[in-house]
């Protein structure tokens, strides 16, 4: 809010107070996804080291890992756009087409992803099907890929919201939470791809 906006009851102050309330709350919250995601790796890990195989039976598909890492790219480049976004506000101008690049990019993850699954089923591998190797791939990414869509809709709102100019230099704590939330998400990604694609 601008300084003009405040009241007697809304000073500097207490918005900052407010800021940081809102701040720690959001690091706590990521701290349990962060323990949620590491739970389920570990299980991954433990399933694939019980393995002989991996994939287990030669007629099961092997992960695109040249696709994904294209995908892998679109994610992170949309970190850098929503980044770019809050400086831009920070400034004191709108980066409103920052944050429509953030959004394009992050759908287009998902919709890369939404193929990489198509493909997947077609190609015979399944939650109940591939046993470990399917249920653990798609748990992980099916997981991730829903926090990307909370993600996407979060960045979505503060676009609509920007639209009408609801975040200046002095007020932005949306953009601040949602930027916490989004580049956990891509480091989360990060771990994922090279756990799933690449090891």
């Amino acid at each position: 809010m601008s300084t003009a906006a405040l009241t007697a009851h809304d000073s500097p102050s207490d918005h900052h107070a407010s800021q940081r309330t809102a701040v720690f709350g959001m690091t706590i919250f990521l701290a349990s996804e962060a323990m949620l995601f590491a739970g389920l790796i570990a299980g991954y890990i433990v399933l694939r080291l019980s393995s002989p195989a991996w994939p287990p039976s030669p007629d099961l598909p092997k992960l695109p890992i040249l696709l994904t890492g294209i995908n892998t790219v679109f994610l992170i480049a949309s970190s850098f756009a929503f980044h770019a976004a809050e400086v831009a506000v920070k400034k004191g101008k709108s980066g409103v087409a920052w944050l429509f690049l953030t959004v394009l990019l992050g759908s287009l993850f998902v919709g890369v992803q939404a193929y990489e699954w198509y493909h997947m089923h077609h190609e015979g591998l399944w939650f109940n099907k591939g046993g470990a190797y399917g249920a653990t791939f798609f748990v992980l990414t099916g997981f991730h890929g829903l926090h990307v869509i909370i993600g996407v809709l979060m960045i979505a709102w503060a676009l609509i919201r920007q639209l009408g100019g609801a975040y200046t230099a002095q007020s932005h704590t949306y953009l601040i939470l949602a930027g916490m939330y989004w580049h956990f998400v891509d480091v989360v990604w990060l771990f994922l791809y090279s756990v799933l694609y690449l090891i």
